[in-house]
């Protein structure tokens, strides 16, 4: 591992925007992890941990301080019987893909989510009827100073797209699944693929859902009732296909999709007297 300087962003992020950071360590295992944090400390820098680069916003003036991106770390799984542990960089929708093929059941609706397991445990990842509270047994965690500890489902703080009791970066998870038919769980897993693919504009870049769900409605909904589907500033619209997603139409800045996403906070809540809540993360805006 490797500390280098002024690394382009948006070569690591699934919206393809945002500047350089200012150090930037691509970790693969624990002790790498260790050394980025140890060199963080020395130097008295601020720590940005960047996964997948999914449900992410990188600011176009860069981020400061040391960016550890843990997309290679801890890339592997282990099946032992109804338990699965998978490493921080695994990727979701493979780790779905495997233990379906397997004939474990539990994480068929995971089908398709973008990114890592790292990301999705931190932020409680769910779709259709499942969540990662929902599987998880333990969850292995690196501190800031280095120290290595496990956090119980239980301890994990697990909510609505959130794990307030995880601490640090994560390492890696054990799931719970249960035994299923591997031919039943490959045709729910080819559905969900397929709902995703006529519901979800896939075709440009994106962070997923920029909204949260507001209790007793969809956030999708409320945008188009304000006629925002199609709403543009710059390079960045709102989905025509789901009003929830903001796409880089291909030269959009971060600048672009900011104000577009506080465009559409505003205006719902005007009209709505809702104001959603956003579900990206804003990485090196004040805001």
């Amino acid at each position: 591992m490797t500390i280098q300087t002024g690394v382009v962003l948006k070569d690591h992020c699934s919206y393809r925007t945002g500047g350089a950071a200012e150090f930037y360590a691509a970790v693969q295992t624990n002790g790498d992890l260790a050394m980025a944090l140890d060199f963080a400390a020395k130097k008295k820098l601020e720590i940005t941990v960047l996964g997948g680069g999914y449900n992410v916003l990188i600011s176009d003036k860069g981020v400061k301080g040391l960016v550890i991106d843990t997309t290679g770390l801890n890339c592997h799984m282990v099946i032992n019987g109804v338990e699965v542990y998978a490493g921080a960089g695994v990727s979701i929708d493979e780790l779905a893909a495997e233990v379906c093929k397997r004939g474990l059941g539990g994480m068929e609706d995971m089908s398709g989510i973008p990114g890592c397991v790292g990301g999705a445990v931190k932020m409680n990842a769910g779709a259709f009827s499942t969540e990662i509270k929902d599987i998880a047994v333990y969850v292995d965690m690196m501190d800031f100073d280095g120290r290595v500890y496990r956090v119980s489902n239980a301890e994990a703080g697990f909510g609505y797209r959130k794990a307030d009791g995880l601490h640090g970066i994560v390492l890696g998870a054990m799931f719970g699944l249960k035994k299923a038919d591997a031919e039943e769980l490959k045709n729910k897993r080819a559905e969900i693929l397929v709902k995703r693919t006529e519901k979800q504009p896939l075709h440009l870049p994106s962070c997923g859902s920029v909204f949260k769900r507001p209790e007793g409605n969809y956030a999708g909904t409320l945008i188009e009732k304000c006629g925002l589907k199609g709403y543009r500033i710059g390079g960045a619209q709102v989905a025509e296909k789901h009003a929830n997603f903001i796409l880089n139409t291909g030269e959009a800045t971060a600048d672009d999709i900011y104000r577009l996403i506080k465009h559409v906070q505003d205006t719902v809540e005007k009209q709505t007297g809702v104001r959603l809540e956003k579900e990206v993360r804003f990485i090196g805006f004040e805001d």
